[in-house]
């Protein structure tokens, strides 16, 4: 009959053991001469009785955790095992490599015998996102008796925010995954020099502005928040991916006369949520089998978004009008990744990442929108504008 691949090992019928298929069959080969080469004719296979023997993991394939040898009542290890055939993975038609082992590994776990092999299992991510907001666009806003623009949105530079970001990744098996991932960072503040007191003149604002001398100040915020879901195949050093994501990104804008008691100025505030489908890529950029591990990912897509503006304006804060729109949106995300392997299932992980976006609304571009000329016009909403997010990341990374 035939025996795990092993083409001239015959088992005589009558030292076949025959167990209940919940039972696990042992045969043990007989020690043989260390000089012989070619293919061995092995004596007749003796049948083990489960109850004097026990197993234990093979020192050549601990990693694969699948491999065992025998020991006696003692504890020893025998040697002179050729194989260990279970009845899990002893058919005919189970793939042993040129050893006789084999070479896959099933856990016995009910997750790991639905899917295929795969170690680790999970991979858990947990990072703090320090980011700026960056290339604000200009957009003049105020200028002195000459005409000179003593004001401009792009002025109004944003202090660093942070805020957690969660990964976690389900392998399926050695060549497909599952990846989630969300975060959120909130309140990318930025404030403008005040411009001193003085009798100024609106740069085509919705709303009107004091007439006598006064100081003004420019403060914006912005919060994003992002949800996505990625189905990945790794290729050698490449992972490719594809899924879906939203993304939402809120700003404010808002003008005064002075900072703890406004009379007078604008404010605007916008919303934009994207849905849609991303494809990207995680390269694996170092990777010589040491603790220290480098990789690139890149991820874009073209989202439908739905996008809103708000705009006050004067006194007691008197709304101006709103407008919505429907479109499509850019969003994608570039970034390095390194991680220092820290124990055999935790490393710390440093990078870097940017974040664009392309299509949406931002409060500056909303004021010319909602112009008063010299009665209030249909209010609109621009959709045209772009945002930019970068910083540093550094976490934790867990697997198991």
């Amino acid at each position: 009959m035939h025996a795990g691949g092993f083409d001239n090992l015959i088992i005589p019928v009558q030292d076949e053991l025959l167990t209940h298929p919940t039972e696990e069959s042992i045969l043990i080969r007989q020690e043989t001469s260390a000089e012989e080469s070619g293919i061995v004719e092995l004596p007749d296979a003796i049948a083990a009785p489960m109850s004097e023997t026990k197993a234990v993991p093979a020192e050549g394939n601990r990693q694969l955790g699948s491999d065992r040898v025998l020991t006696n009542s003692a504890g020893e290890a025998n040697n002179s095992l050729a194989f260990v055939a279970e009845s899990r993975f002893s058919t005919e038609d189970s793939d042993f490599d040129e050893d006789g082992y084999k070479s896959s590994f099933v856990s016995d776990g009910l997750l790991n015998r639905m899917l295929g092999e795969a170690c680790p299992r999970f991979v858990a991510q947990v990072d703090a996102l320090m980011l700026w907001q960056g290339n604000i666009a200009s957009r003049p806003l105020l200028a002195n008796a000459s005409g000179v623009t003593v004001l401009d949105a792009n002025q109004a530079q944003t202090i660093m925010s942070v805020g957690p970001r969660y990964a976690l990744f389900l392998n399926l098996d050695q060549c497909y995954s599952i990846e989630g991932n969300y975060f959120n960072v909130g309140s990318f503040a930025g404030t403008a020099p005040q411009v001193p007191a003085g009798v100024y003149t609106g740069i085509t604002l919705p709303g009107s502005i004091p007439t006598s001398a006064t100081p003004f100040q420019l403060l914006t915020n912005g919060e994003i928040t992002s949800a996505e879901l990625n189905w990945r195949r790794r290729a050698e050093s490449i992972t490719w991916l594809a899924g879906f994501r939203w993304v939402e990104w809120n700003q404010q804008f808002q003008l005064v006369d002075s900072v703890t008691a406004p009379t007078a100025g604008t404010k605007a505030v916008t919303g934009n949520d994207l849905y849609g489908g991303q494809a990207g890529m995680d390269i694996m950029l170092w990777n010589n089998g040491g603790p220290i591990k480098v990789n690139g990912v890149g991820k874009a897509g073209v989202f439908y978004n739905t996008a809103y503006q708000r705009t006050n304006s004067g006194k007691a804060n008197e709304f101006l009008g709103s407008g919505t729109a429907d479109q499509t949106s850019f969003f994608g995300e570039v970034g390095a990744n390194g991680s220092v392997r820290l124990t055999d299932w935790l490393s710390w992980r440093a990078g870097y990442s940017l974040f664009w976006l392309s299509g949406v609304a931002v409060p500056a571009d909303q004021l010319t929108a909602v112009a008063l000329a010299p009665t209030p016009s249909t209010p609109t909403i621009n959709t045209h504008g772009s945002v930019l997010l970068h910083g540093v990341t550094t976490g934790l990374e867990a697997r198991w």
